[in-house]
Parts: C-alpha cells; sequence; structure tokens
C-alpha cells in the first residue's frame, strides 16, 4: 500500500480481505502468493483507501453502478488513464482493481459487515 494515508486497522483489515479475495485469483500473483507484478504497483495497493471510500460510498446490487464509480473517482486520479478517459491496462484486462472488481467490493463489504456503527 502507497498511500499518504497512513494504514490502520480498518485498511489492514480491507487489504487482507482483499488479498485473500482478490490477489489469491490474480493472474499476476506468484507461486508462493506473493504478488509477481513487475515494472509497475498494482492499482489496488496503490489506491487502497480511495478504492474502499468509493465502494463504501455505493449501495447497490448492480455490479455497473461499482464499475461507474470506480471509473469516476480512481480511475480518473490513475496515471495509466489518458485525458479522456482510455486506459490499456484496463482495455487489455491487466488493471488488477477492474479485472477483479467483483471480488474487491465482495471483500470491503465483508469487512465494513463486520465493523460496527
Amino acid at each position: 500500500m502507497t498511500n499518504d494515508d497512513t494504514p490502520n486497522d480498518a485498511t489492514v483489515a480491507y487489504w487482507n480481505s482483499i488479498r485473500a479475495r482478490a490477489c489469491t485469483a490474480c493472474l499476476d500473483a506468484a507461486d508462493d502468493g506473493s504478488c509477481g507484478l513487475r515494472g509497475r504497483l498494482c492499482a489496488l495497493a496503490a489506491q487502497l483507501p480511495v478504492i474502499v471510500r468509493t465502494i463504501a460510498s455505493v449501495q447497490s446490487d448492480r455490479m455497473d453502478e461499482y464499475v461507474q464509480a470506480i471509473e469516476d473517482q480512481v480511475c480518473r486520479r490513475c496515471h495509466e488513464q489518458d485525458a479522456v478517459g482510455n486506459c490499456r491496462l484496463r482495455d487489455r484486462g491487466e488493471c488488477a482493481l477492474y479485472t477483479y472488481l467483483p471480488l474487491v467490493v465482495d471483500a470491503i463489504e465483508e469487512v465494513r459487515a463486520g465493523q460496527p456503527g
């Protein structure tokens, strides 16, 4: 996780849940379960706090609403997306956030369901 936000217990819980769901399914995972991505940082790690806030802001049974929120709040901040909204990583299925979004949503909602409030 690389962000200006200081990791706290909730951030660690979200990250652990995402790793258990999305990272284990990721095609870039190494044999030992670590991230095998080379040459760039995974969007999940790079933008975790904004991903969590964005997903938490959506209350829907429709994945397209989560997709739209992620594109509006996360993708527009990503240096891989150009000024008109095109992203070569997303288009080629190489963005873990976009590719594994249903798993990421489940992971975040699972942690949120376990938190009081």
